[in-house]
């Protein structure tokens, strides 16, 4: 009898009628499990199901095998359809199978989207942790220590185009993109990658026109980074929101020693949020916030800075509207300063009143550097005042008043200043666009044979200029190189180059100082005049760092032999063979030039 009901189930289910998928008679070896349809997951019960128990034992296994179903995707019924409270018509059919011993709370409740998380060990037909699988990608671009993948995904998600120009150069120490047209997505973009970057020191974007948006991602990216020390973000149009944010950032990064903020429309209530932080910041050490909006009031928070902040070196402020009053307040700081090297004053209107406070503001600083007062309506009376404080500076090399009305007797006086200063350090006068006397060009020309000072000028009053003494020379520039000298000297001396190189190096540390170089010139009798001898040094200073070092020196020579190959060429087409001792030769270049462009 149980043999026939066991064939007649099994019949049923093969003609899709319902009936029980399972028999539990204990007198039948061949027990089969439970099936749920769909993908499900089951724990390995031990023998309780096997077992010749009671019913409650029975039922106790069935409850624990079904409680510990892990992962159900799919609940069908009869019609491949889910039942609202998560069982199918097979929850039924074990219920005819057991009775009214099987109740609806021995069904575990399961998730709408029918995913249960034990964390037990499991026989299961999936290979693959699929949440694993989708979060994959999203593990990559967190652990992407190059930024590239980070950079990638950043342009996906704002629609930005990627730049291969940020590729190529994200390992570099000094990054630079101008002028890319970037925009607040596309600083966006760059911001995340950039946050985890430990090689780039130096960033500048200038001109992208990343507007306030795209310099909150940077600084948002910039306040943890202790990796970058210089920012330049001129010409972005950050406003004021962009200089407030810049501001927040710089409260907490103090690694930054470099910002440039230049031509960004920044207003005054802008510049009080840069001029707070100052006031406590000791690590910026160049500012540039040239072109923008400040007026009087921003002007009052600069003097504030000036006063208090010793750390700044650098500081333009040229291309602003401070006009006179503001041009008072700069002026007061700047006579209580002690740390300012170089100040960039241009285009701000001081006029007299302001020409005169910086003239006091002269006699009193001790520390700086280079001036620039060009473009600033500074009178003849100005002049006069800045000469007045320049009687009592022993500290300033470089002053620029180019393109001011200056007068007849102003830039006479600048000079005379100058030349009764024992003590002056002017290296550099520049009076470009200014008419000066003859008076004033005869005491030029000798300061310039005397002194290592430069002067630029404009126009003499009442010079007539001879066009007829113009020719064409080609050869005027190679003449006028002081290398020219130095290397005829050394071929006439029977010197190599680093010959004299050694001979001039006192202390064999492969570096000659300023100073060395000039005794040595002297000693070995080289006839260079003084003007000559600075031109020189500045050539050979390919860094700027005050020094000649060998490497410098053979640049130096080198680039003086692609000159005379080039110069050469030239003279054979005039038809010449000129040797290198005639190219120095000015009355032999002088008839050639005459004969062949006259």
């Amino acid at each position: 009898m149980k043999e026939n009901t066991l064939e007649e189930k099994e019949s049923d289910n093969e003609n899709g009628r319902p009936g029980s998928e399972i028999s539990l008679d204990s007198s039948d070896s061949n027990r089969k499990r439970p099936s749920l349809r769909g993908s499900a997951k089951f724990r390995r019960v031990p023998s309780a199901a096997n077992s010749q128990g009671s019913m409650e034992d029975k039922m106790l296994a069935l409850n624990a095998l079904l409680s510990d179903s892990l992962l159900i995707t799919e609940f069908p019924g009869r019609n491949g359809e889910v039942s609202r409270n998560g069982k199918t018509e097979d929850d039924d059919t074990l219920k005819d199978e057991f009775g009214d011993d099987l109740s609806d709370d021995d069904f575990e409740e399961l998730p709408e989207d029918g995913r249960s998380s034990r964390d037990v060990d499991y026989d299961t037909d999936l290979d693959m942790d699929y949440d694993e699988w989708i979060n994959e990608a999203k593990r990559e671009i967190e652990n992407d220590k190059t930024g590239e993948k980070k950079y990638l995904h950043m342009c996906e998600e704002t629609g930005v185009i990627p730049a291969s120009y940020f590729l190529n150069h994200i390992q570099e120490k000094e990054f630079s993109m101008k002028y890319h047209g970037l925009g607040p997505n596309g600083a966006k973009a760059i911001a995340w990658p950039l946050k985890t970057n430990k090689k780039i020191e130096k960033i500048n974007l200038e001109g992208n026109w990343i507007e306030a948006e795209g310099s909150i991602y940077l600084a948002k990216m910039l306040k943890n980074n202790i990796y970058v020390t210089e920012l330049h973000l001129a010409e972005n149009r950050i406003g004021n929101e962009g200089a407030e944010a810049i501001s927040d950032m710089l409260q907490k990064n103090d690694m930054i020693y470099s910002l440039d903020l230049s031509g960004n429309s920044i207003e005054d209530y802008g510049a009080e949020k840069l001029c707070r932080v100052l006031l406590k910041n000791s690590s910026i050490k160049h500012l540039y916030l040239a072109n923008n909006k400040f007026e009087e009031r921003a002007a009052g928070w600069l003097r504030e800075v000036l006063t208090n902040n010793e750390t700044l070196e650098t500081v333009d402020l040229s291309w602003n509207h401070l006009r006179t009053r503001g041009a008072i307040a700069i002026a007061e700081g700047v006579q209580e300063n002690y740390g300012l090297r170089i100040l960039n004053l241009a285009m701000n209107g001081f006029a007299q009143d302001g020409s005169e406070a910086m003239g006091k503001a002269l006699k009193n600083n001790r520390t700086l550097l280079e001036l620039d007062l060009s473009h600033n309506r500074i009178p003849e009376a100005g002049a006069t005042a800045i000469s007045q404080g320049l009687q009592h500076n022993d500290t300033l090399k470089v002053l620029r008043v180019a393109s001011n009305p200056l007068g007849g007797e102003g830039p006479l006086e600048l000079l005379n200043v100058i030349a009764k200063n024992d003590m002056s350090e002017i290296r550099v006068l520049d009076l470009t666009d200014v008419l000066v006397t003859p008076a004033f060009k005869e005491l030029q020309q000798s300061l310039e044979k005397d002194r290592i000072l430069t002067v630029y000028f404009g126009n003499v009053v009442g010079e007539i200029f001879d066009f007829s003494s113009i020719r064409f020379d080609p050869f005027c520039d190679f003449r006028r190189n002081p290398m020219s000298l130095l290397i005829e000297y050394c071929k006439e001396a029977g010197y190599r180059l680093v010959d004299l190189f050694n001979d001039f190096d006192r202390d064999g540390n492969q570096v000659i100082s300023k100073e060395e170089f000039i005794m040595g010139i002297k000693k070995a009798g080289v006839k260079i005049s003084i003007r000559q001898l600075e031109i020189l040094i500045e050539s050979l200073d390919i860094n700027k760092d005050g020094n000649i070092d060998y490497r410098e020196l053979v640049i130096g020579e080198k680039t003086y032999t692609q000159q005379k190959i080039k110069l050469a060429a030239e003279a054979k087409k005039l038809g010449r063979n000129v040797s290198s001792t005639k190219l120095m030769d000015d009355m032999y270049l002088k008839k050639m030039i005459d004969e062949n462009y006259a």
